[in-house]
């Protein structure tokens, strides 16, 4: 069983226009297009979600999918009845509807109840902890057995270590292989050795973009899908680089030591064994998001005297030690007898957490995980694993709470008034930990302490 409620959540909005036949796989329905639209920006004004109201949108879909529109009418929700009876309708979903409102472009924005939302979102995280959003396997004797599938590596690059001077496209194509095998953790797919491999088991092979692909020989290749990384090229000539992996690790390190240095300096405390280790992992992110954040078919460009795109990786672990650091010294303040610890959570007033900024991270963002871990194996039978869309989401994480961390103030004064809101926040501080933290390991990517 997923642990992404917005699947459940979609099928239920569905199902209020639509009638499924009887039999439908409804998780195969995973694409909508324009249809229903999820948003982390402009909740206000745009909704939590909205909706096209158009007719032939939704014949459309239902056309599509093998289902049957359930209303005969020119444009959805065109009355105050309408709006009422999915109102009405959505008290029965996981999470209800609070209002409706008309948009632009023939769409409606729905809002939803904040409250429901907040509670299963904290409970959700800080029970599973580093296993938010995975696939749950659902118990019993009748439960479907998972597909199953063989991932591997081109001969080529079995042996290729990260740190060792090698091409640097080989290392690419070697991360997205230990990248695709951590996401694999996180699916409805159980991974099997080539031993186990069966005529049904989809065998998804990674590879380099230069290697001539064999023809397919009779029924054996129906089942074998071959993903492919592009070349690394460098920014002015846009031509294939002859750096090394281990000479950009280097160079990549040295750059984020500078950054660090004249943005934000390094601290003190941080020598000897401990520095040459916040820089290599400083390094080996800076590599990762470079050679990341755009699709892994197509080319990676490196980042060479200030050329190319170079803000994320530092931009992205700043914010995580400025997590730890808020986290760090709540404790010390705590162990101080400045505040009292930190109540269980079902003790924690949770409507201080409606405002803005705040539900735009949980509902935005720390809801959105497992939909986003999902959806980059999407498109896996047809070759392709959607990295850049997690580098992204993490970017847009980390710049969304360091915009939290502008506006509001976490570690507030003693005050038996205030303290109901320092617990809260310090709850959603700590969520937003694990979630960039897990995203981050799905990268092979260390969080860290200081920066």
């Amino acid at each position: 069983m997923s642990q992404n409620p917005l699947t459940e959540l979609t099928h239920q909005l569905v199902k209020h226009f639509a009638i499924y036949p009887a039999g439908i796989d409804t998780s195969c329905v995973m694409r909508y297009g324009e249809l229903i639209r999820y948003h982390n920006e402009n909740l206000l004004e745009g909704g939590d979600m909205s909706i096209a109201a158009s007719n032939i949108n939704w014949e459309c879909f239902c056309q599509k999918h093998g289902l049957q529109l359930r209303m005969n009418i020119e444009q959805l929700l065109n009355d105050e009845k309408a709006k009422e009876d999915l109102l009405e309708q959505s008290k029965q979903w996981i999470f209800p509807l609070q209002g409706i409102t008309k948009l632009r472009r023939e769409r409606y924005g729905l809002h939803f109840h904040r409250a429901p939302i907040i509670a299963n979102v904290l409970n959700a995280i800080f029970t599973n902890g580093e296993n938010y959003g995975k696939h749950r396997e659902p118990a019993g004797d009748g439960a479907l057995l998972p597909s199953t599938i063989h991932l591997s590596l081109n001969n080529r690059f079995i042996n290729q270590d990260e740190h060792n001077s090698k091409e640097l496209h080989k290392f690419r194509a070697k991360q997205l292989y230990l990248i695709l095998g951590r996401i694999l953790e996180y699916s409805k797919w159980r991974v099997v050795q080539s031993d186990d491999v069966t005529d049904d088991t989809l065998r998804v092979c990674v590879d380099c973009n230069n290697v001539p692909r064999r023809p397919s020989v009779g029924q054996e290749d129906k089942k074998t899908v071959r993903v492919v990384c592009g070349p690394v090229l460098e920014p002015t000539t846009k031509t294939a680089t002859s750096m090394t992996s281990g000479g950009y690790m280097a160079l990549r390190s040295n750059d984020m030591l500078l950054i660090a240095m004249h943005r934000h300096g390094v601290r003190d405390c941080v020598k000897g064994k401990n520095f040459e280790s916040l820089m290599q992992r400083l390094g080996h992110a800076a590599v990762i998001v470079d050679l990341f954040e755009v699709r892994h078919s197509t080319g990676a460009t490196v980042v060479r005297s200030g050329l190319g795109s170079s803000k994320g990786a530092n931009y992205i672990l700043y914010n995580s030690a400025r997590l730890e650091t808020l986290l760090r010294t709540f404790q010390a303040q705590v162990n101080l007898g400045v505040y009292e610890p930190l109540p269980p959570l079902d003790k924690i007033d949770l409507s201080v957490l409606e405002d803005e900024l705040d539900w735009q991270l949980i509902y935005g963002y720390l809801l959105t995980f497992p939909k986003v871990v999902e959806s980059t194996l999407a498109q896996l039978e047809q070759g392709l694993c959607a990295v850049h869309s997690l580098v992204r989401y993490i970017v847009d994480l980390a710049s969304l709470f360091s915009r939290y961390y502008r506006h509001k103030q976490i570690l507030v004064q003693q005050r038996t008034n205030l303290m109901p809101v320092l617990y809260a926040r310090i709850y959603l501080v700590k969520a937003v930990r694990q979630v960039l933290n897990s995203a981050l390991a799905l990268l092979g990517i260390e969080p860290v302490d200081y920066m």
